[in-house]
C-alpha cells in the first residue's frame, strides 16, 4: 500500500464524466476512477485508499499495482506496457520514476524515466470535450545503443464487475458482425493483415452482466490505428480487470536509435452507465468534432455497378443526367478511367487519364456534371496499389512492398506499393497532385483492396512505416486541397477507424448493398461511428453480391440510415422507380440534419426480429424513425416501438412518410391510428410506444415525429 504523502492526485471533469489519476514518485500512474461525475467535494486520497486491496498469502510481499503502465520490473506478471531489448543495457524490465506532470487543456502529460534502462516514457491522458477518454504513450531511447521495441501498449483498468464482453467479426460483404460472451478468461485479438481487415475491427466493449442498448454499465474501447494491432481483455488472480491496445510490431520492425521516439496510436474509451447507445453517442460526438463538416452530406451516385470498366462518354453523361433528375448531388466516376484499365488485372499505378476512352481528358465530363447539371464531381483511386502488368511496375519492380528474395503473393492481381520508400512515395504524390491540380475534383474515393503479405522492401518489415506514410500522404493532400473530401474504402469496410478518420470524411462500410445484410453491417458500424460518415447506397433490384431482391422502400430506407447514395444504373430504372427514388432522396434532404447532427439510438425489439433506428434533434423537437422488420415476428403482432428522450410534456405529431407494401395476407386491418392525425406527448411515445402495422420480413416504415406548435395544443 502506498503512503499518500508520496502520491499526487489529479482530477478532470468533462461532459458529466470524472477522471482521477494517482501519480506516485516511484512507479507508474494509476487510474483511480473513470466514470459518471463524482461530487466536487470527493476526497481523492480517501477514494484511492478505499480501493487498496489486501495482500493474499502465497504471493509477492508487495504485489505490483494495476497501473496505466504495467511494469514488469516491479512484479507485474502479465503483459507489460513496454517490451523492448538492447545489447548494452537491460531495457526489458523497466521500473519507472516520475519526472513531472503537466496539466494541459487535453488532460495530463505524465513524464517518466528509467535511468538504468535509459528510457523515457510520456503518458498523455485526458477526457476530450466529447467525454471520450484519450490515451497515448511516447517512448524515447535516451541511451547510446539501439533499442528494439517489441510492444508499446496503452492500458485501461476497468471495473471488477465487468464480466461480459462484446466484440466484432466479419468478412468481405459481411463486416461489423457482433458477438458476445462471458468474460472469464483472457481474450485476445490480433490483426496481421497490414490494414484493418474485415475480421478484425479494432474495438471491444466490456460491461456488467446483461448490458444492452439502453441499460447497463460498460466501457467501449477503440484503437485509432489503420494497421496491424493487438487488443486484449484480461484479468489477474488478484481480481484486476483491464484492456490493452497496441499497434502490433512485426519482428525487428521498430528499432530506436539515440533520441528517437515511438508513439502509440490513440486509445479511445467511452464509459456509459446507461447502455450501448450512450457510449455510441459519445463516440459519435468525438467523430463529429474531428470531421469539421462544413455542409450537409450530399447524395452520391457511384458509377461502379452501372458500368464497371466500360466507360462510354454518352452513357456516362446519360447516367449523370438521370442522377441529377432524381436529386443526386455528387457524381463519382469509379474504376476504369486511367490508362490501360480495361479490367482488374492491369494498370494500377499508371495514374494518367486514358486517351482512348477520354481523348479530350476528363474535363468534358466534369464540366457537364458540374456546370450543366449542378452536381459535384468525384473520382476513384487506389493509390497504394500496383499491378505487375503496369508501366510503373515494369519500370520499378523494387517499389512493391514485398521481399525480393521470395516470390510475390498476389491478391486481386495486385501488389502493395511501398510508400515507405521515398521514390515510390514521391511518384504517387506527384501523380495525385497533378490530377487534383488539373481537374476540379470535389471528392476522392480512396480504395485499398488487399492485405499486406511480406510487407518489406528489403529485409526488415515495414508494415508500420507503410501506415505512417499513408497518413502523411493524406495529410499533405488535405493541406494542399482543403475543399476536397476523401472517402476511405478498403474492399468495403476493411479500414474503418478513428486513425484514418483524422484524414478522411467518409467510410464505405461494405461492398454489399443487399439491404438485409446492410442492416446488421450498419448496426455494427454505428457502435463507434455516426451515420454521416457511413456510405450507404441504394442498390439495384437484385443485389450484385447476394442475388436477393428487395422492394425500393427497404433498400432506400436502409440506405437512408447513413450517408445516402445510389449504386444502381438508373438508366435501367423505370419511371415509377425513378419517382420513388426521387421521393426518398427528398426525405433524406429534409431530415439529414436530424440524422447527422442529432443523437442516434439503436432500438431492438424484444423478440429480436425487428430493429428501429431512432434519430432525435439536439433540441429534442424533431425525430426520424426507421422501423425495419428483419424476420417474421415471434408473435402475431409487431411489438410497440418506444422512442426515447422526447420532451415528456411536449406534444408531437406522428407522420408516416414512407413504407414498404403493407401485406393484406398478414392483417385484416391496419392499426386504428394509421390514417388519422395522431398527436401524442413525448412521455407517451417514450414509455407506452407506438403500435405499427404487421409487415412482411425485409420491409420497413419511415416515421417523422414533429413537435406540435403551442398554438395547435389548444
Amino acid at each position: 500500500m502506498k503512503n499518500n504523502v508520496d502520491m499526487n492526485f489529479y482530477r478532470q471533469d468533462q461532459q458529466g464524466k470524472t477522471l482521477v489519476i494517482a501519480c506516485p514518485q516511484q512507479g507508474a500512474p494509476e487510474l483511480v476512477f473513470f466514470g459518471d461525475a463524482l461530487p466536487a467535494t470527493t476526497d481523492l486520497a480517501s477514494l484511492y485508499l478505499s480501493k487498496q486491496m489486501a495482500i493474499p498469502q502465497a504471493m509477492l510481499d508487495k504485489p505490483a499495482p494495476m497501473s496505466l503502465i504495467p511494469e514488469a520490473g516491479r512484479g507485474w506478471l502479465q503483459s507489460p506496457a513496454v517490451e523492448a531489448s538492447a545489447e548494452d543495457r537491460p531495457v526489458w524490465s523497466a521500473c519507472w520514476v516520475l519526472v513531472d506532470v503537466n496539466e494541459t487543456q487535453a488532460g495530463l502529460s505524465i513524464r517518466l524515466e528509467d535511468n538504468v534502462a535509459q528510457l523515457a516514457l510520456t503518458l498523455d491522458i485526458g477526457l476530450l470535450s466529447s467525454g471520450v477518454l484519450r490515451q497515448q504513450l511516447t517512448l524515447t531511447n535516451q541511451g547510446r545503443g539501439d533499442v528494439t521495441v517489441q510492444r508499446l501498449a496503452c492500458t485501461l483498468p476497468v471495473a471488477s464487475h465487468y464480466v461480459e464482453r462484446m466484440g466484432f467479426y466479419g468478412r468481405w460483404c459481411q463486416e461489423f458482425q457482433q458477438e458476445r460472451s462471458d468474460w472469464q478468461s483472457t481474450w485476445l485479438q490480433e490483426n496481421r493483415n497490414g490494414r484493418n481487415c474485415h475480421a478484425n475491427f479494432p474495438a471491444v466493449i466490456v460491461g456488467e452482466q446483461g448490458f444492452g442498448e439502453q441499460q447497463g454499465e460498460l466501457v467501449g474501447a477503440h484503437l485509432a490505428w489503420s494497421g496491424n494491432h493487438r487488443l486484449k481483455a484480461d484479468y489477474t488472480v488478484e481480481g484486476h480487470r483491464y484492456l490493452q491496445a497496441e499497434a502490433l510490431y512485426l519482428p525487428g520492425e521498430i528499432v530506436l536509435a539515440t533520441n528517437e521516439t515511438l508513439s502509440t496510436p490513440e486509445f479511445l474509451s467511452s464509459h456509459s452507465a446507461s447502455g450501448l447507445n450512450t457510449m455510441s453517442q459519445q463516440f459519435h460526438q468525438e467523430a463529429r468534432q474531428r470531421l469539421h463538416l462544413s455542409k450537409p452530406r450530399p447524395v452520391h451516385l457511384n458509377t461502379w455497378e452501372a458500368f464497371y470498366f466500360d466507360h462510354d462518354m454518352t452513357q456516362l453523361k446519360a447516367l449523370a443526367k438521370a442522377a441529377a433528375d432524381v436529386g443526386v448531388e455528387r457524381y463519382i466516376l469509379d474504376d476504369g478511367w486511367f490508362r490501360g484499365r480495361d479490367h482488374d488485372k492491369a494498370a494500377l499505378g499508371d495514374w494518367f487519364v486514358d486517351e482512348t476512352k477520354y481523348p479530350d481528358g476528363l474535363m468534358p465530363l466534369i464540366r457537364y456534371v458540374k456546370d450543366d447539371l449542378g452536381m459535384e464531381f468525384g473520382l476513384w483511386f487506389e493509390p497504394e496499389m500496383v499491378n505487375p502488368d503496369s508501366d510503373l511496375f515494369r519500370a520499378h519492380p523494387d517499389w512493391a512492398l514485398q521481399l525480393p528474395q521470395y516470390s510475390a503473393a498476389l491478391a486481386r492481381n495486385q501488389l502493395v506499393l511501398n510508400l515507405a520508400k521515398p521514390d515510390a512515395y514521391q511518384y504517387i504524390r506527384e501523380r495525385l497532385f497533378a490530377l487534383f491540380t488539373e481537374y476540379p475534383i470535389d471528392y476522392v474515393k480512396w480504395d485499398m483492396n488487399r492485405d499486406y503479405t511480406q510487407p518489406s522492401g528489403d529485409i526488415a518489415p515495414q508494415a508500420h512505416a507503410q501506415v505512417g506514410a499513408l497518413y502523411r500522404l493524406l495529410d499533405e493532400i488535405n493541406q494542399a486541397f482543403p475543399d476536397m473530401e476523401i472517402e476511405s474504402c478498403s474492399s468495403g469496410g476493411a479500414r474503418v477507424d478513428f486513425g484514418i478518420l483524422n484524414y478522411t470524411k467518409r467510410f464505405w462500410a461494405s461492398d454489399c448493398n443487399d439491404a438485409l445484410e446492410r442492416q446488421s453491417i450498419q448496426r455494427g458500424f454505428s457502435y463507434f461511428f455516426p451515420p454521416e460518415v457511413m456510405g450507404s447506397h441504394i442498390g439495384p433490384d437484385k443485389s450484385h453480391t447476394t442475388s436477393r431482391i428487395h422492394d425500393v422502400a427497404f433498400r432506400a430506407g436502409t440506405a437512408m440510415l447513413g450517408h445516402l447514395g445510389i449504386e444502381w444504373n438508373l438508366l435501367d430504372a423505370n419511371a415509377e422507380q425513378k419517382a420513388t427514388i426521387a421521393n426518398w432522396l427528398s426525405h433524406y434532404k429534409q431530415h439529414r440534419d436530424i440524422l447527422h447532427q442529432g443523437n442516434n439510438w439503436r432500438l431492438s425489439s424484444a423478440d429480436g426480429r425487428a430493429q428501429t433506428q431512432w434519430s432525435l434533434s439536439q433540441d429534442r423537437r424533431q425525430g426520424l424513425a426507421v422501423y425495419s422488420q428483419l424476420a417474421m415476428p415471434k408473435q402475431a403482432q409487431t411489438l410497440p416501438v418506444r422512442l426515447p428522450n422526447l420532451l415528456p410534456e411536449q406534444n408531437y405529431r406522428v407522420v408516416v412518410l414512407e413504407h414498404s407494401p403493407l401485406p393484406s395476407h398478414l392483417m385484416k386491418a391496419l392499426p386504428a391510428w394509421w390514417k388519422k392525425d395522431l398527436v401524442l406527448n413525448g412521455a407517451s411515445l417514450s414509455q407506452a410506444g407506438l403500435q405499427l402495422p404487421i409487415l412482411d420480413p425485409e420491409s420497413l416504415i419511415l416515421l417523422s415525429i414533429q413537435a406540435v406548435p403551442l398554438a395547435e395544443n389548444h
